[in-house]
This record gives structure tokens, sequence and C-alpha cells, in this order.
């Protein structure tokens, strides 16, 4: 595996970790043995190493039990299926054609839309995804339902454009995959998260506002960006090329340190970008304003929590980071 380091990344905001970690921790262990979600002893005691509930804890660091062990569940999951997605061999390969991946789709819509229930020895992924779905909805919203389900058909729609390119070997430009990185990395659903988790319920007219998003939107890439220098290494044993640091090195011809310093600098970049626009929202009245603070707080510690997961706890990624 090529040895990578990665820059000093600027990230200027409080880092908190919920004192449940271990209880999540031991939940999802559990959890991914009841829907018999890995294939081996091996896979289990790795999953255990990458330490997923650390991540959610850092994440959502005030967010009660319940919904720490509901978030862990779907994180983990979705690890699972990105794991199925890249390291493809021939007996999987069909994971990764489009029709495969429509007929994905499909079914985890109908889990969500239709409050599904799946049998386990049926289709362990789908009862999973049910399980996760039946554990939200008493914490959550309709209206926040309706959304979340929109944001997972984007994911995995995203997830179909990205493994086309794979089986075509064809080479998205830096545009192209800055635009879709945040959907097929599920960071979207990250956010979506962290509204229940903070529970700032902020009105339609909130989210839907066009500063408001570009914040969201900022703090979701700059975890995007930066699981890209984390990552890289992993990536490029496995042949992946669905990652900034390679796009802009294939796009500009340039070498794989010179990529690096300018991934690190667009993170960084847009980490300012996000802290500059958080301070020109307009005002909407002060109960509304004082959700909208602590929502913004929240994505902070979001970009954080990801990123101070990554340096010091998984075993998923290998690299030396020099700190600032």
């Amino acid at each position: 595996m090529r040895h990578i380091t990665v820059p000093a990344l600027h990230c200027p905001f409080e880092a908190k970790i919920s004192p449940f970690v271990h209880e999540i921790d031991r939940h999802t262990a559990s959890w991914l043995q009841e829907f018999n979600l890995l294939q081996t002893d091996e896979a289990y005691d790795r999953f255990r190493r990458y330490k997923f509930a650390w991540m959610t804890a850092r994440t959502y660091p005030d967010a009660d039990l319940a919904f720490l062990c509901t978030a862990n569940d779907l994180n983990t999951w979705l690890f699972v299926l990105d794991d199925l997605l890249d390291h493809v061999t021939p007996d999987t390969a069909g994971y990764r054609e489009k029709g495969y991946l429509q007929q994905v789709i499909t079914d985890f819509v109908r889990v969500l839309r239709y409050d599904q229930s799946v049998d386990r020895s049926v289709n362990p992924v789908l009862a999973a995804l049910s399980d996760f779905w039946n554990n939200m909805r008493p914490l959550s919203s309709v209206s926040w339902q309706c959304q979340f389900t929109l944001s997972l058909k984007a994911t995995f729609e995203a997830a179909v454009w990205e493994a086309e390119n794979a089986k075509l070997r064809r080479h998205p430009s830096v545009f192209q995959y800055m635009q879709m990185r945040p959907f097929f990395s599920g960071a979207n659903l990250g956010t979506d998260m962290l509204e229940v988790a903070a529970g700032t319920y902020l009105p339609v007219f909130v989210l839907q506002n066009e500063q408001f998003q570009k914040l969201v939107d900022l703090a979701r890439r700059a975890v995007c960006w930066a699981n890209d220098l984390f990552s890289l290494s992993k990536e490029l044993a496995h042949g992946d090329e669905h990652n900034l640091v390679v796009v802009i090195g294939h796009e500009q011809q340039i070498t794989l340190e010179e990529a690096i310093a300018q991934t690190a600098a667009i993170h960084n970049q847009e980490i300012a970008m996000f802290n500059q626009l958080r301070t020109q929202l307009p005002s909407f009245g002060l109960p509304i304003d004082s959700a909208i603070q602590r929502h913004v707080d929240a994505l902070g510690t979001m970009v954080r929590g990801f990123m101070d997961w990554s340096i010091y706890d998984t075993a998923r990624y290998h690299f030396d980071y020099t700190a600032s």
C-alpha cells in the first residue's frame, strides 16, 4: 500500500465525543451479527477495528443513545455496501452493473416509502435497512422522512454514475466529480441525520434558503475532501480512481504529491468559505436564528468529528498526518 502523507487541514471547530460511544459500539456489533451482514469472522473483527461508533459519537456528540445507535447502524450499513461496491471480485462484479444497482435503488426506496418490513432470511441487507427505518421513524418527522428517502435515492443514483465510470474506465472532470462526490459518499445522508441529532427542526423556508443550503453543501464537501485524502492509499490499492486527488492529477497531469497539496488547499479554502458565509446568513427572527446557529455549530462539529475519527480512531485508513 502506497505511503501517503496528508498535509495539515484547517478545521477550527469544537471537538466533542458522546459519552455513549462504548454502548453504541456494542449495539452495532450485535446488530451486524443479527442481520448477518458480513461473511466471515475476520470481516467482523475488521469492522470492529474500524470503530464506526467513534465516528458517530464524534459527529453527533450531543444526541441521545437511541438516535446514536440507530445512526451508527446506518453508517455501518453504508460502509458494508461501500466495501461491496469498491472491492469488486469476479464473483461480485454484478454488484456494479447498472441494472442491478437500479433494482437496489427501487428496493431501498420501497422499504422507506412504504415502511416495508423485510425478513432477514430473505434479504439481510434490505432487512437491516428496514430495521433502521423502523427505529428512525419514531425519532423524526414525516417531512424529514420524505426528504431522507429522496436523499437515499440520490446517494445510490450517484453510485450508479460512479459504477458506470469505473466499468467504462471513464474519467470524470474535476467539476463533475466535485458535484457528485457528496452524494455517492453519503455525505448528504450525514447532514440529513444531523437535523434529528441536533433537534433543530428548521422551517422549510430556512432549509431551502440558498445561503443556508450552501453552508450545508460546504460542510458535506469538507468531509469528502478530507476523506479523499485519508482514504487515498486504500483506494489506490484497490484501483479506485474516484478520489479528488486522482481526478485532479489525471486532469492536470501533475504528480500525486502536487494533487494531494491541491486537494488539501481546496479543503482549507472551503472551510474558510463556510466560516465566512455563516456570518452572512439572513435573519429570520430570534428563535429561528438561534436554532440556525445551533445547526451551523453542529455542522462544524460534524466536520471536525469525521476528521478526528479518521486521524485518531479508525484502522480503516493508513496515512501520516502533518498536524498544523
